[in-house]
C-alpha cells in the first residue's frame, strides 16, 4: 500500500529527538488537539487518540520520559469511512501532567496554551510539529495543488497557531470549514519552510526535488507544444503560399512575375514545408543571393495579392 506524503512527513518528525522543553511543547499541542478528559473513580483521566501507530509510540515515549505515568495502550478500529486503527493512550497523573503543561482551565483545556510553553524558538517549532502530528495534512509534491493544513476545533486555537506559523514568515491563512477551523498554506515555498521548521528535512528535499522535476517537465511540455504549434502554423502558411503560386501558374505563369518574386516562388515550390527562416537559407543556396525574412514576406505578399486578383477575375 502506498504511504501518503502526510504520513511520511509525520513519521520523519516522530523519529527526531527533542529535549525536555520541546517534548513538553509538543505534548501540549498533541494533548490540546487529540486529548480528552473524563472523571473516573481514580480521578481525572486523560486519553489521547491517534490513527498512526508511530505517533502513538512517540507520545508514549515522551510521557514516560518526562512524567513516568502509568500508561494503558489500546487499539480499536474505526467503524466508519476507511475503518483505520485508532491507537488510544490512557494516562495516569493527568492533573500533574496538565498542570505542568499549563493546559487546565476548570475541568477542561485552556483555549490556547500558556506563553511560557513556547517561550523559546525551538519550543515554537515543537508546538507546531505537535499540531501537525495531531491534525495536519499536506498534499504530495507531484500535484499542482500545493496545500498544507492543520484542522482545529476552536477558533481561538486556530488563530493562535496561525499567528505562531506567521512568526516564521509563512503567510498562513485561516478559514472555517463546516465545524472546523483550518489553518493552511498554499505556497510551495512556504510549505517547504514549514516542514523545515518542524524538522522534516528529508521530506523537504523530496518535496523540492519532485516539485522542480514536475515544473521542469511542464516547462518542457510547454516548449514542445509551442514548437508543434509553430510547426503547424508554418505548414499552414506554406500551403497557402503554394496554393497562391499554383493559381498564378495556372492563369499567367510564374515567368510573368518580376525576377526576385519569381525566384522566391520557385524556391517555395521546391521547399514547400519549411519556415520563412529556413526558406531564406534555401534561397541563398539556390540563387547565391541573400534575402531577409521581411523580404521574403514582402515577395510572398505580392504573390498572394496577385493570386487574389486572379481569383476575383475568375469568379466574375
Amino acid at each position: 500500500m502506498k504511504v501518503s506524503f502526510s504520513r511520511t512527513v509525520k513519521e520523519e518528525v516522530v523519529f527526531n529527538d527533542f529535549n525536555e522543553c520541546c517534548s513538553k511543547a509538543m505534548l501540549c499541542a498533541i494533548i490540546k488537539i487529540n486529548g480528552t478528559l473524563a472523571l473516573s473513580n481514580q480521578g481525572l483521566a486523560l486519553t489521547i487518540r491517534t490513527e498512526n501507530a508511530k505517533i502513538a509510540s512517540k507520545i508514549h515515549k515522551m510521557l514516560k520520559e518526562t512524567y513516568a505515568p502509568t500508561i494503558e495502550f489500546l487499539v480499536s478500529r474505526k467503524m466508519k469511512l476507511k475503518k483505520n486503527n485508532v491507537y488510544v493512550v490512557k494516562v495516569s497523573k493527568a492533573r500533574e501532567i496538565l498542570d505542568d503543561l499549563s493546559l487546565m482551565s476548570g475541568f477542561g483545556f485552556q483555549d490556547v496554551p500558556d506563553k511560557k510553553m513556547i517561550r523559546k524558538e525551538c519550543c515554537k517549532r515543537a508546538y507546531l510539529a505537535g499540531a501537525f502530528l495531531s491534525s495536519g495534512s499536506v498534499n504530495p509534491p507531484d500535484t499542482s495543488n500545493y496545500h498544507l493544513e492543520i484542522s482545529l476545533s476552536q477558533q481561538e486555537h486556530a488563530t493562535f497557531i496561525q499567528d505562531l506559523m506567521n512568526r516564521f514568515d509563512l503567510n498562513a491563512k485561516c478559514i472555517q470549514r463546516r465545524n472546523k477551523y483550518i489553518v493552511y498554506l498554499k505556497s510551495s515555498e512556504k510549505i517547504g519552510d514549514f516542514m523545515r521548521a518542524i524538522g522534516a528535512s528529508q521530506s523537504v528535499m523530496h518535496f523540492e526535488t519532485t516539485r522542480i522535476d514536475r515544473n521542469m517537465s511542464n516547462t518542457v511540455n510547454r516548449w514542445n507544444n509551442c514548437d508543434i504549434a509553430n510547426e503547424m502554423k508554418s505548414i499552414t502558411t506554406a500551403n497557402k503560399h503554394i496554393e497562391d503560386i499554383h493559381v498564378i501558374e495556372m492563369f499567367l505563369g510564374i515567368d510573368m512575375l518580376d525576377d526576385k518574386t519569381k525566384k522566391v516562388a520557385k524556391v517555395r515550390l521546391k521547399y514547400p514545408e519549411v519556415s520563412l527562416k529556413e526558406l531564406a537559407n534555401y534561397y541563398l543556396e539556390e540563387t547565391g543571393e541573400t534575402i531577409s525574412k521581411s523580404g521574403l514576406h514582402h515577395r510572398l505578399k505580392k504573390i498572394h495579392d496577385e493570386a487574389e486578383r486572379l481569383r476575383v477575375m475568375e469568379t466574375n
